[in-house]
Formats: C-alpha cells, sequence, structure tokens
C-alpha cells in the first residue's frame, strides 16, 4: 500500500512539471517581439485628422473622401476650396483675384502662335497658382494651390498620385518662390524630398529622379508652397 501510494505521488509530480514546463514554453512564445515595420512602407492610412471641406455645386462635400464628379479644384486667397466640372467655370469664379484671371485669358488667347505661346500656362492652369495634376502630361483631375505652406495631399484626396506639376509666373514683380515635395517613410529610412522651382513646369514625374533610384510618379504626400 505504501509503495502504491508513493508511486501515484511521484507520477502526479512528475505531471505537474511537465504542465509548469509547457505553460512556460506558451508564455516565451507570446512574448518573443514584434518584426520591426517595413523600411520601403508609408505612414499608416489612418483617417486624415483635418481633411479638406470644399464647396461643389452647391454643398459641401469632403476631398479627402472623393472629389465626387469634379475635374478640378481652387484653394482661393479668402481660404475657401471651390471644385468645378469644367474649365471655363473655375476661370469664371468670382472668388477667383481678377488680375489672376485676366493674365490667364490674355495668356492663353496669345497661345496659339508668337513668342507669348511659350508662357501660357497649360490647360486648366492659371497664373501665379501652383498646380498639380493627377495624369502625365498635364492631364487628369487638377488640384490648385495658392497659399503659403504644407498641403498634406491626404487631406485633398491627392495622396500619391501626383503625376505632373506647373507653375506660371504671371506677375514677376511679386515673390514666388519654390515648392518642396516630400515622400513621406517610415523608420528607418529618412524621408524623400526634392524643391521644385518656378516659373516652368515637370509634365510627367516619371522623368523626374527619385533619391535611390526610380521616379517621383504617385509618390507625393506633402506638397509645400513656398512663397517666402
Amino acid at each position: 500500500m505504501i509503495r502504491r501510494s508513493l508511486t501515484a505521488a511521484l507520477v502526479a509530480t512528475a505531471s505537474a512539471t511537465v504542465l509548469v514546463l509547457t505553460s512556460g514554453t506558451v508564455v516565451h512564445a507570446a512574448e518573443e517581439p514584434t518584426a520591426e515595420p517595413s523600411v520601403t512602407a508609408t505612414p499608416a492610412d489612418e483617417a486624415p485628422a483635418n481633411p479638406v471641406i470644399a464647396e461643389y455645386n452647391g454643398k459641401k462635400i469632403n476631398l479627402a473622401d472623393s472629389w465626387e464628379g469634379a475635374d478640378s479644384c481652387t484653394e482661393l486667397p479668402s481660404g475657401e476650396v471651390h471644385c468645378y466640372d469644367s474649365d471655363a467655370e473655375a476661370l469664371a469664379d468670382p472668388e477667383l483675384p481678377a488680375d489672376i484671371r485676366e493674365e490667364t485669358l490674355k495668356a492663353n488667347a496669345a497661345a496659339p502662335a508668337g513668342p507669348s505661346a511659350a508662357a501660357a500656362p497649360p490647360s486648366r492652369c492659371v497664373a501665379d497658382y501652383w498646380c498639380l495634376y493627377m495624369k502625365v502630361g498635364y492631364k487628369g483631375k487638377l488640384l490648385r494651390l495658392f497659399s503659403d505652406g504644407e498641403k498634406d495631399l491626404k487631406e485633398w484626396g491627392c495622396r500619391d498620385k501626383l503625376s505632373a506639376v506647373y507653375y506660371w509666373v504671371g506677375r514677376y514683380s511679386i515673390n514666388y518662390g519654390d515648392a518642396k515635395i516630400t515622400d513621406l517613410r517610415s523608420w528607418p529610412v529618412a524621408d524623400r524630398v526634392r524643391r521644385l522651382d518656378p516659373p516652368g513646369g515637370w509634365s510627367n514625374f516619371t522623368n523626374l529622379d527619385y533619391p535611390g533610384g526610380g521616379n517621383w510618379n504617385n509618390k507625393v504626400d506633402i506638397f509645400e508652397v513656398r512663397r517666402a
């Protein structure tokens, strides 16, 4: 009887030891460090904190969500953003400064011939605005930016979509400055940055060299207008 009891106790002890070791293995596996973030991934695609709200056909739309049917959008000097179905509608906007409208109309009229043709902006661009196109060759949806400062293109519904940029200087008396484009990168890779010096344009971002190889097409996260 005593031997049987001792044997049972030893078996119970051994079973408990196996259980503890097994449990310890499970806990250890759960505490293994997670992998480092990808060096090629851009920051997480959380919803933008300050989406741009624009006026379009008499209603307000969230550009970060959708441009709906709009063909182009303009950041006006007042700070408001208006979107349009046509080029004529954009140029006729009463909120667009008269001198900008006049300079643009004058250049467009001279475009077919003569020395002034080279100074005319591409389709739908207006004087003294940075014109951001979503397709190469100054085509696709167009965002016209005016005010100084950084623009998070995610808030404008244009992140990783930029393919061409033009800045036509209508009035050389103003300090038209330059622009800076940035591709945000995840740790430990540094952000990619390039300066754009006007006047003139970059009609095809596939021809715009990207640091480390490749090109800038569909990579811009931040567009900064620098008029200072």
